[in-house]
This record gives C-alpha cells, structure tokens and sequence, in this order.
C-alpha cells in the first residue's frame, strides 16, 4: 500500500499518489505558452481561453483522441482567472487532472474541472498580486532607477532582466508545484516557499528605495552653493519616501502614500520654477 511522500519542505509533495513524470519539452511549451495567457482575456471566461492555448501541449501527448479532444476543449472553456506570472501552477494543477484521468489514475466527474477552475483562481490571484505587485515590481523597479542613476540607460536592462528572471523562475517552478499537488493544489498556496519570496523581495525593494533616496539627497546637497532652487527637490522628495514609508507602516492605504508624494514633487517644481525665475 502506498503511503503519503514525505514532503521534504517543497510544494506540490502532498498528493497522496505518486506523480507520473511529464517530459521537460511539455512542460517547456507550457510554460513559454503561458506567458500569453492574458492574450485573449475576455469578459466572461477572463483567462480560459489563454489557459486552453496552455494546456494543448499536454493534450497532444496524451495523445487524445476525437471524442476526448471534444471533451477536454468543452471542459477548459470555464472562468479561470489568475496573476498571469504565477498561472502555472493552476494550469500544472489542470493538467495533472487530465493526464490522471487519461491514464485511468482518477476519473472526472462532469463538472470537476470547472468548479476547480472557479475556486482556484481567487487564491492563485491573491497570491500571486502579493508577491509581484507589491514586492517584486517595486524591487525591480526601484533597483532599475537606482542604476539608471548611476550608470544611465543600463538601468532599463537591468529592470527588464531582473523581473524576466523572476517571473521565469517562477513560471517554471509553479508549474512543477502544480503537477506534483494536482488536486491538492490549494495547500501548496499556504507553503512557505510561496510566501517568504514576496517577503524578501519586499526587503530587497526597501533597500532599493533607501539607496535611491541616499543617492538623490546627497546629490542635491553637493548642489547646496548653487542655490536654494537646486537641492530643494531632492530634501521633498526624501521627506516624502520618508512620510510614505512611516504611513505605510501604519497599514494606511498605500495609495494616498503615492498621490502625497505626487503633489509634494509637483509643489516642489512648482517652487523650484520660482526661485529660479
């Protein structure tokens, strides 16, 4: 009889039997499929269709045939909807159903597919906006102006490269997740390697604000003799990454921490404009 795997601290290692192996070239087409899931996003099935043009690769090689090509379109056609970057894993998820059903491991109840569609997407959403909206964007972004500070239009390579790494990484592990949980997908979303990323990330984006900040400030006071017009900017500009940062760390709505700093650069330009004229 077997027993449950020992999950050795990575995702995906819940699932009570063992996973089949899908070929690294299947997996390879899905993953690079996946970057246009969001292609044909729609009103009413959002990303199906995006998560269909996915999952072809893994229908063809398990080589279906007429009636079950029917079938398998007809189910995929459901709402499914997710942070594009990390739709792997509920794709890796989907075709693990599919691939277990085919090869007589668990069979499909009518409806199955798409009530997991449904579920899964609200989690697949949240977890993935909280690890690349709010952390890795931010990092990628802030670490780009800081280079484009230092050494110009490198700083476009470097913020290309770094979230393309990220997300690469990411698209190829979830998968990978998926496939190993299958039905059990949801747990891997309360793992630990799905969380402490987006928290190092969000410390990596600090680090990159903190240089930026100390970088711009210390230009402008080198520009102190030169006119009170000159270093101005740069003194707002670190009072409001400073006050931003204070009321984010209250659990204030980060938004207003954003249109505060907008005005207070726009008041600063206008004062800038005056001074000099």
């Amino acid at each position: 009889m077997q027993g449950r795997r020992e999950s050795r601290g990575l995702p995906g290692r819940t699932a009570t039997d063992e996973a089949p192996t899908i070929p690294r070239a299947v997996q390879a087409r899905v993953v690079v499929r996946s970057a246009w899931i969001q292609a044909s996003l729609n009103h009413r099935g959002m990303q199906n269709l995006g998560r269909l043009f996915c999952l072809v690769p893994v229908a063809r090689w398990l080589r279906l045939d007429r009636s079950e090509w029917r079938d398998f379109v007809g189910r995929h056609l459901a709402l499914f909807n997710s942070n594009p970057f990390i739709s792997p894993l509920g794709i890796g998820a989907l075709a693990r159903l599919e691939a277990d059903h085919k090869q007589g491991r668990r069979a499909l109840r009518e409806g199955v597919i798409e009530r997991f569609s449904e579920r899964l997407s609200t989690g697949l959403g949240a977890a993935g906006d909280e690890l690349f909206w709010a952390a890795v964007r931010p990092q990628t972004v802030l670490l780009g102006c800081l280079v484009v500070l230092l050494w110009g239009a490198w700083g476009i390579v470097v913020f290309l490269a770094g979230f393309g790494l990220w997300q690469g990484i990411y698209r190829w592990t979830t998968f990978t997740w998926g496939w190993r949980a299958g039905s059990e997908v949801a747990s891997v979303l309360r793992e630990r390697a799905m969380r402490v990323p987006a928290r190092w990330a969000g410390y990596a984006a600090a680090v990159c604000a903190g240089g930026l900040t100390a970088f711009l400030a210390m230009q402008q006071m080198g520009q102190a003799d030169q006119g009170l017009g000159r270093w101005l900017p740069g003194l707002v500009f670190a009072v409001s990454a400073l006050g931003a940062g204070l009321w984010a760390y209250r659990q204030r709505r980060v938004t207003w921490a954003l249109v505060g700093g907008i005005l207070c650069g726009l008041l600063a330009s206008a004062i800038e404009s005056a001074l000099g004229g």
